[in-house]
């Protein structure tokens, strides 16, 4: 018991930090940031002895480089697979309103709910925006779209940019999984040597 009690600050660091490793993978848990804090906060509590200024400054490049991933992924990936605006938003509010129906109404869990609804609110974005804009050539005849397809080819432009999210966001966990596996290790080897 006075162990437990004598290292409550570092028990308490490594179990954040383990959320942040779930967080890193998992929608709505922090990630690599809550690594770098919860390292920062031990460091600061210890008075920087076991784990010094460069351990934490290096965390908080991963933690950094985290966020960057997070963002550069999903925005490329959305980009990349032909998202405009209006999918970008509405997998903004598919995501939100997905989190939430997800936890509260259908019992799927946040993580789930966030997923398909980005996933569902960038399709719906991206059917809606297409559906409302035709351009017109200058013999006045539609371009770009078959008007006889029945309007397939707006709904796989718009199933091609969410699944550009996806993949942005499989990119982005695993590149924010090694950060936060990587930030762990350092963490425990300043710790320990």
């Amino acid at each position: 018991m006075d162990w437990a009690l004598d290292n409550l600050p570092l028990l308490i660091s490594l179990a954040a930090m383990f959320v942040g490793l779930a967080g890193s993978v998992v929608p709505g848990l922090p990630g690599v940031p809550l690594i770098f804090l919860s390292a920062f906060v031990y460091a600061y509590l210890t008075g920087f002895e076991r784990v010094g200024g460069w351990v934490v400054a290096l965390l908080g490049l991963f933690a950094a480089l985290a966020l960057a991933a997070d963002y550069v992924a999903t925005s490329y990936g959305a980009r990349r697979f032909g998202a405009s605006w209006a999918g970008t938003l509405g997998g903004a509010i598919g995501g939100i309103v997905g989190t939430l129906a997800g936890l509260l109404v259908f019992g799927i869990g946040a993580f789930f709910g966030l997923i398909l609804g980005t996933i569902g609110g960038v399709f719906l974005g991206e059917y809606l925006r297409r559906q409302g804009h035709v351009q017109v050539g200058p013999d006045g005849e539609p371009v770009g779209s078959n008007p006889d397809d029945g309007g397939r080819g707006d709904w796989r432009r718009a199933s091609r940019a969410a699944g550009g999210v996806l993949i942005g966001y499989v990119v982005s966990s695993a590149v924010q999984l090694v950060l936060a596996v990587a930030g762990i290790a350092v963490f425990l080897l300043a710790l320990f040597y």
